[in-house]
């Protein structure tokens, strides 16, 4: 997937509606319900939609945007100043791997596993840029994906999905369990989003993880 070349021709607005307006909301309760927290990281942001409306709400905390693609990586940073969000900021970078040491309160990565290869290795690393006691939450392709989207995906919208409807890059909550040695916990019940039927909410798997105990190294 070219994520530049997919970007120079989206409609961001689009893009966004897609991941769901939802999810800004949800945010925002797991942010009150589990916070405070003065460094947030969102991994594979995209055109950071969810970004941009809680740097605005919440102007103490530090927002970090981190994406693939140069292409929507530039776009926010210009949208971030024309909008004088000085606490929203935004990097190129990209999973299974990511090349920063920085860790935060709260890593947040939607929509985003399911073009992964390794997602297995990607969560760990997720995992491991969570600051003691912080958060992570992550959505997932989990084992009943291939055939949901199977059912779902049509045209080229397919080719996108290409890994999960291969059954290569799906997790269950036990290989998550191993990854990160820690129990993971359903996000959509703690934002209560048990009645949304959207897509992405009623039919892929989104959980959170706690860290504690003395971060390693990175």
């Amino acid at each position: 997937m070219d994520w530049d070349e997919f970007y120079r021709n989206a409609d961001y607005d689009r893009c966004i509606y897609l991941r769901g307006e939802a999810m800004v909301d949800y945010l925002e309760r797991f942010l009150e319900r589990f916070g405070p927290f003065e460094r947030v990281a969102s991994v594979g942001c995209g055109p950071g939609g969810v970004l941009f409306a809680l740097a605005s709400r919440y102007p103490d905390t530090e927002f970090h945007g981190i994406d693939i693609s140069e292409q929507v990586v530039a776009d926010n940073r210009e949208r971030a100043a024309e909008r004088g969000l000085e606490n929203l900021t935004f990097a190129v970078d990209a999973l299974p791997a990511l090349e920063t040491d920085e860790r935060f309160d709260l890593v947040y990565s939607a929509a985003t596993l399911f073009f992964v290869p390794d997602t297995a290795a990607a969560v760990a690393d997720l995992y491991a840029h969570v600051a003691d006691g912080g958060y992570l939450v992550i959505n997932y392709p989990d084992p009943e994906c291939p055939a949901r989207f199977d059912q779902w995906l049509e045209g080229r919208r397919r080719e996108a999905f290409d890994l999960v409807l291969a059954g290569e890059n799906v997790l269950s909550s036990a290989d998550i369990r191993e990854c990160c040695d820690t129990e993971p916990r359903d996000y959509w019940d703690a934002v209560d989003a048990a009645e949304d039927e959207s897509f992405l909410v009623a039919k892929t798997p989104m959980v959170y993880l706690e860290k504690s105990g003395t971060a390693p190294e990175l």
